[in-house]
């Protein structure tokens, strides 16, 4: 089979599936009958009874404030959990709560659906910090930033109104109807290809053939282990001081249900450090494909929800074919790299360097411009191991604001900050008052798409200026040169785009970088929540105006052309001086 074959399938299966999902939200969105209502409906309405919650809808400041304090309700929920888990059940390791700076991090980055993890979850929190502490907040974190864009696409769709919706509505309809089901058809999946779901806490086997390891813990492969003398020999010569393995221990959690939420909502925290590189997390390539589909298939169903909720499916389709042509070049440009190989001093041409071989080159190269796409930040190979040029492609994809299909919900209604600019860019040049869907762009609307647009650059750089400068610093990195620079810019970038991958290899677990990178994660949230519910509301109250001769295709080739290199100008200006100096340096020294 030709390797070009083995990414259609990460390609083809989520763009098939996206489309009639697509529609399925748009009836959610508008609050009609769908296939699922028969089941969903009376468990609907009793939530609505039990927790209170009225028809009336919202202005957009009222939305707004709503959102901001689920999160911050939610904020103080999880520190609390990860801080005193040691006294909470569900902890049969016994497991010590995390340092005030670490429960701050940590509970930030899930409530921000970041998910950056400064710790390896196996070894540091407990079966009920896991379940109802993270696993909990992956719905939560997922379904605000659902819940902002329904909001959004009302205030484009409505007319001479002030009112975006019942943010408490929305947000029981996005986990009854959206959230819940497909997680749960994924958990089974994931079941299904090897994947565990155990509350039993971690189990100690015996090895079939016991391992050797040397002084550094590394495995030492061909050596002959007498246990009865406990001596291992290699090519007849004794290794002294040589660590005989006979036992091993299995980190059994409740890995399904929350792998399944963590791709499906594109939060990317993982059970175990190693992440989805782990076995227990994904075993086989099917759980690759698995995984990989769910993390694309909401942001791109997301788009033909928009084209079907305002009545005009070629406008979700030219989103779309945006998002796509983005991510079709980076991947396949990852690829080329990749398959390359990595070239290292001490070994060579070395394609496999830091992946997983039942998982291959094309399912660690896609996997990362998906991960780095959509904000899922869930990781199947080791990035520090990439060629520089390949570790560029993700960083650049962050950096572009995590528009090119993005996170559920902030992918789309990121982008739409970004058309607003073009738009306007656009009407100036033809000298007409710029228009999109029929409503006018004007100052107001500028200012509020700026900052969500410049949101992501504004948290990456301003927050790794004093954490840069500080010597400290250089203690969290495992590189040095260009290649420990660009360890440090993907962990701002990472944490600026809400992303939570890591380069690997950085220490985030200081003082300073646990607070550094948490104010990150706040901002790269919550600006662009604010300035594009400002546009909603905006949006909603104007009048529609009839297009004409003069007005500007926004479904055609040239806009598609100018919104692209809007997007690429954005992302090149911001961030070409701090990329020349990592992962482009580390290319050209070699």
């Amino acid at each position: 089979m030709p390797i070009w074959m083995q990414y259609l399938p990460y390609l083809i299966v989520p763009f098939v599936l996206a489309i009639p999902l697509g529609k399925y939200i748009a009836k959610v969105i508008t609050g009609q009958h769908n296939f699922m209502s028969i089941v969903i409906e009376p468990i609907e309405h009793r939530f609505y009874r039990w927790f209170h919650i009225s028809k009336k809808e919202m202005n957009w400041k009222s939305y707004l404030l709503n959102v901001l304090m689920f999160s911050l309700v939610s904020f103080l929920i999880l520190i609390v959990i990860l801080k005193f888990q040691n006294y909470l059940p569900g902890n049969p390791e016994h497991f010590a709560g995390l340092s005030w700076s670490l429960a701050f991090n940590t509970a930030v980055s899930f409530v921000t659906n970041t998910n950056w993890q400064a710790y390896s979850g196996e070894s540091t929190l407990s079966n009920f910090s896991q379940s109802l502490g993270l696993t909990v907040q992956n719905f939560a974190s997922a379904a605000v930033g659902i819940a902002v864009l329904f909001a959004v696409i009302r205030g484009f769709k409505r007319t001479q109104v002030s009112n975006v919706g019942n943010f408490w509505r929305d947000l029981t309809k996005i986990f009854l109807y959206i959230l819940l089901p497909l997680s749960l058809l994924i958990s089974f999946m994931l079941l299904a290809s090897g994947v565990p779901q155990s509350t039993t806490g971690n189990r100690v086997i015996k090895l079939t053939e016991p391992v050797a390891l040397n002084q550094e813990n590394k495995l030492i492969y061909g050596a002959k282990i007498n246990l009865k003398q406990h001596q291992v020999t290699e090519n007849g010569h004794l290794i002294k001081k040589a660590k005989i393995i006979t036992k091993e221990t299995l980190p059994l959690y409740p890995q399904a249900s929350q792998v399944a939420i963590k791709q499906l909502g594109t939060n990317g925290g993982g059970v175990l450090g190693a992440n989805s590189a782990h076995p227990y997390e994904n075993p086989t390539p099917v759980s690759n494909l698995v995984e990989a589909t769910a993390m694309l298939l909401i942001p791109m169903a997301l788009c033909f929800s928009f084209g079907e909720v305002i009545e005009k499916r070629k406008v979700g389709w030219a989103i779309f074919t945006t998002m796509a042509l983005l991510f079709l070049v980076a991947v396949i440009v990852e690829g080329i790299f990749e398959q390359q190989g990595t070239i290292l001093n001490h070994i060579g041409n070395l394609a496999m360097e830091g992946k997983e071989t039942r998982i291959g080159v094309p399912g660690s190269a896609i996997w990362s411009i998906i991960t780095t796409a959509t904000s899922s930040g869930a990781t199947n190979a080791s990035l520090d191991s990439f060629s520089a040029l390949g570790g560029l492609l993700p960083l650049a994809l962050m950096q572009l604001g995590e528009v090119i299909f993005g996170g559920v919900g902030s992918g789309l209604y990121g982008m739409l900050g970004f058309i607003i600019l073009t738009v306007f860019i656009a009407g100036l040049m033809v000298g007409r008052t710029p228009e999109y869907l029929g409503k006018k762009i004007g100052p107001y609307e500028m200012r509020m798409a700026v900052i969500a647009c410049l949101s992501t650059p504004v948290a990456i750089l301003l927050t790794s200026i004093v954490p840069a400068m500080l010597k400290t610093t250089l203690g969290s990195l495992k590189n040095s040169g260009a290649h420990g620079f660009s360890e440090f810019l993907y962990a701002f970038s990472s944490a600026g785009a809400n992303n939570g991958s890591s380069f690997g290899g950085f220490n985030g677990n200081t003082i300073v970088m646990n607070i550094a990178l948490a104010v990150a994660m706040i901002i790269s949230r919550f600006l662009p929540i604010v300035a594009m519910l400002a546009i909603a509301g905006n949006m909603s109250k104007q009048k529609r105006v009839a297009s004409s001769s003069g007005t500007l295709s926004t479904t055609s080739p040239t806009f598609i052309f100018m919104l692209i290199i809007v997007i690429l100008i954005i992302g090149v200006l911001s961030f070409f001086p701090a990329l020349a100096l990592g992962p482009i340096a580390d290319f050209l020294k070699k």
